[in-house]
């Protein structure tokens, strides 16, 4: 429904350090659609050549960054002290302008020109094009997104996953994930890991939390700014869940029940893990409970005045009053705004009219959508997910001995048996710990990757894997005349022992090797000839032992590294866990209570009802009776005037 309202509008345009305030008279429409987690929205306005708009047609031809500010309030009578209006403020994603000429003055045309542009909140339009590939170690998720909105705009954290310091973060942002930015990358953060994404266009700021935060303030919407009122009942999550896990060592089926009374038996939905430890297998448990929310029925408000009172997502409202009525649903109780719908065209004629006034007469269509304020369901915008892993190059570290000696160190987590070896990113210059699997090699083969070895690292959101190596060992390779395999064992070339089979004059010949600096013991057989030599090779230079603990340091090191890690890691989840079950048992109990305060008020109001109606009923018969006593008095009367 379109209803007409006087609107006072300023409108501001910055862009290459040059600030332009369009007074509201010239504003020709505009439209806004407020989410909980941003806002889209587009202004058209006049400007007229005879007042020489030149600075802004010169400014706004040029690609700089635009910066716009919209300022919307009305609503009358205007209550003291007047309410704040509703400021949008963005980034221009589009923008077009037109000339038009308006009859003629004086003999010479009249030229406008009439602009509009469209704009978004800040990071819907920077975070989209934002699309980095890098690697953190050690690091929260909360100085990462910090860095990284460069000072446009501001964030609000209250969640324990961005403030936990992790051992490996990656961004996969790039050419791997096309048309993914960070703007879907935080979407899907807080998806999976059961966040809220919010922007609050009156602080002009941005929020991940950990759950929704409390209706504070809630204002009194006039019965008489509202045209009409529509329940919305949101479709239902039937499902369960189940958590299973993969893993041969700790395999395992968690269950997540269906909130009460919302379940359908046999339908559920699984998520497969692969761990073998415990606790991560019970954190992700406990996520599902959270994220399997049952929203609560939700009003659709038309209006058909401008509202007096703040209606902008996240903002608290009250249907409260005479004129509601108390049998009205939801009254009584606090709401919040998901959801505001606006738009308005000028009711005046031609460009020319009123271009210096700050308001106008606008046509106007307004609706929001509004929530039960313990309602615990997020909405989330729209997004890709990452795309997960991404492949980068790394070199097997491993301390102590030369440069080109083949050693290993594997650490092991003594609370959870995990093993890890460690791999150097060199584009980032980091350390991750990769797990210490067999990989293609059945488990009889053990060939753990020794050091500066060049692999291929799988990367992961918050994990790394070795995926395979890239290149042989110096003296592996064999000529390739030979066409040879072979096997190198050992620690260099001056202590090893090697295995050859390769073609000599098109004959096979095996051939094995034993080398300890001058010592070498050699096993060999070819056609009819088989040899066995042991001998100390003249001028070979003698292997002197030597002590390093470098490797035993750095196990050491690892292996406590790993082990307050990995304790850091079980109370956090075991924090997520106890919280998450606490939190779950609170929101039932909550929600258990108002349901059943609400069927008790039914029921007192059908009780209510019906004594009325018994009451209306008796007091019926009752004035059936008064009226056959008036009649015989009546004909008494009658029969006493007759006998005078």
């Amino acid at each position: 429904m379109a209803f007409q309202e006087r609107l006072a509008l300023s409108l501001t345009l910055t862009l290459g350090g040059q600030s332009f305030v369009i007074p509201g008279g010239q504003v020709e429409a505009f439209s806004v659609d407020l989410q909980p987690h941003g806002f889209t929205a587009e202004v058209s306005f006049w400007t007229g050549l005879e007042k020489d708009d030149g600075p802004l047609f010169t400014a706004f031809a040029t690609p700089d960054l635009l910066d716009v500010k919209l300022s919307i309030s009305g609503g009358y009578p205007v209550p003291q002290p007047p309410p704040k209006p509703l400021l949008l403020h963005g980034l221009a994603r589009a923008r077009s302008l037109e000339a038009r000429t308006h009859g003629p003055v004086g003999g010479a045309p009249v030229r406008f020109r009439r602009y509009t542009v469209a704009f978004e909140d800040a990071a819907r339009v920077l975070w989209r094009q934002h699309r980095p590939t890098e690697l953190r170690t050690d690091f929260a998720l909360k100085t990462l997104l910090t860095e990284h909105t460069a000072g446009a705009f501001t964030f609000d954290f209250d969640w324990d996953v961005l403030d936990e310091k992790r051992p490996l973060v990656c961004l996969a942002l790039g050419e791997d994930a096309p048309g993914v930015g960070l703007y879907d990358f935080v979407a899907w953060l807080a998806d999976t890991r059961g966040g809220v994404f919010a922007y609050d266009c009156v602080k002009d700021q941005y929020g991940l939390w950990g759950r929704k935060p409390a209706v504070s303030g809630a204002k009194l919407l006039s019965r008489t700014k509202v045209e009409r009122l529509d329940v919305v009942v949101p479709a239902i999550p039937r499902n369960a869940a189940r958590v299973l896990n993969a893993s041969t060592l700790k395999s395992s089926t968690l269950e997540v029940p269906a909130s009460k009374g919302a379940g359908v038996a046999g339908i559920h939905q699984d998520h497969l893990v692969r761990t073998p430890i415990v606790s991560v297998v019970e954190q992700r448990q406990a996520l599902e409970v959270n994220r399997l929310r049952v929203p609560q029925r939700r009003y659709r408000m038309t209006f058909n005045h401008f509202p007096t009172v703040p209606v902008s997502p996240w903002a608290g409202l009250r249907l409260e009053g005479l004129l509601w009525g108390s049998s009205v649903v939801g009254s009584g109780e606090d709401l919040r705004v998901v959801e505001l719908s606006l738009s308005a065209r000028t009711l005046d004629e031609g460009p020319h009219a009123g271009l210096q006034l700050k308001d106008t007469g606008f046509e106007v269509e307004m609706s929001l959508l509004a929530e039960r304020a313990a309602d615990t369901t997020v909405s989330l915008p729209a997004h890709h997910a990452p795309r997960y892993p991404i492949h980068v190059e790394g070199k097997v570290l491993s301390p102590g001995g030369g440069e080109k000696d083949r050693i290993y160190l594997l650490s092991e987590d003594k609370k959870t048996s995990v093993l890890t070896w460690r791999v150097k990113v060199p584009l980032w210059n980091k350390d991750v710990s990769v797990p210490a699997e067999p990989g293609f090699f059945p488990g009889h083969f053990y060939f753990p990757p020794y050091k500066n070895a060049r692999v291929l690292v799988a990367l992961h959101f918050d994990r790394a894997e070795l995926h395979r190596h890239l290149d042989w060992a110096d003296a592996a390779r064999l000529p390739q005349d030979g066409q040879g395999d072979g096997i190198l064992l050992g620690k260099n070339d001056t202590s090893q022992t090697s295995i050859v089979h390769d073609f000599q004059d098109m004959k096979p010949v095996w051939h094995l090797e034993r080398t300890s600096g001058p010592d070498t013991e050699t096993v060999r057989m070819a056609e009819g000839t088989m040899m066995f030599r042991t001998k100390e090779l003249p001028g070979a230079a003698s292997v002197t032992p030597t002590f390093d603990v470098s490797p035993q340091v750095e196990t050491a090191r690892a292996d406590l590294s790993a082990g307050v890690g990995g304790a850091v890691g079980e109370t956090t989840a075991a924090y997520r866990v106890a919280s998450g079950s606490t939190q779950a048992k609170l929101d039932g109990a909550s929600s258990d209570t108002q349901a059943a305060l609400e069927s008790a008020q039914a029921e007192v109001s059908a009780k209510v009802s019906e004594a009325k109606a018994e009451l209306k009923g008796a007091l019926s018969g009752l004035e059936g009776r008064t009226s056959s006593l008036t009649s015989a008095a009546s004909e008494a009367r009658a029969a006493l005037e007759q006998l005078k």
